[in-house]
């Protein structure tokens, strides 16, 4: 019984460190846009700028106490954000059951939550911003170093990828050089060529089923171009969670 308690609590702060992380992250992005300070600023409410109180920063659970309003003006708060709570929640705790209590698990929630924003950005602004590539970059150095071996046994498998990708961004026009850039990450992710390879598989085929769906939907069309960063991104989450 105190185990399973022990348990629940222990997922609980999890699940609120990384939906703490995706708020704060939402925020930097915001804020840098802006030119403003992220670092020493108060959260506040856009609307009539109130301060916000700790209670009513709590990922995911403010806001249905809140009713996904301002307490005080009553303002309606964007759904987008709390969307982004619950998503980084959740990667957080499905890491935290995957390889439980470890620098491991800490590391690889940074790397997906870095990974998602990156994702996200780029399907709504169809551009991937190299800030977010040098954080994401960061991360996964520091756990290729400390935690899979070095990151020597990689630049193979990271050359490989970043040429692949590079090609068809200058024959096809189909990628980007943001694209080229984060699929060098990507590539920098795994151990070796037979990983890379499933990285790059995992990526178009969830491309090509949502491009399909899309299509179907009518939502696009054959010469309509897509965002490719956000199917990386679930590439890459799926190396992590269900390798």
């Amino acid at each position: 019984m105190k185990n399973n308690l022990y348990f629940i609590f222990i997922s609980l702060l999890v699940f609120l460190f990384g939906g703490s992380l995706g708020s704060f992250y939402q925020v930097f992005i915001e804020r840098r846009e802006r030119g403003e300070d992220f670092i020493f600023s108060r959260s506040s409410c856009d609307s009539c700028n109130k301060t916000l109180k700790f209670y009513e920063m709590i990922p995911v659970f403010s806001y249905i106490f809140l009713r996904g309003s301002c307490s005080s003006c009553g303002e309606k708060i964007g759904r987008e954000n709390f969307y982004i709570e619950v998503l980084t929640s959740f990667l957080a705790l499905l890491v935290f059951m995957r390889y439980g209590i470890s620098l491991e698990t800490l590391i690889i929630i940074f790397i997906l939550i870095v990974a998602s924003f990156i994702g996200v950005l780029d399907y709504k602004t169809g551009y991937i911003y190299n800030l977010d590539l040098f954080i994401l970059l960061f991360f996964v150095i520091i756990y290729k170093i400390f935690i899979s071996g070095g990151i020597l046994v990689s630049i193979k498998s990271s050359l490989a990828m970043g040429l692949i990708f590079f090609l068809l961004y200058y024959f096809t026009g189909m990628m980007g050089l943001g694209d080229v850039y984060y699929a060098f990450i990507m590539g920098l992710v795994a151990n070796n060529l037979f990983e890379a390879f499933l990285l790059f598989r995992d990526s178009f085929i969830i491309a090509g089923i949502v491009s399909m769906i899309l299509i179907l939907l009518k939502k696009k069309t054959l010469k309509d171009s897509i965002s490719f960063g956000p199917f990386m991104t679930i590439a890459i989450i799926i190396f992590f969670i269900c390798r």
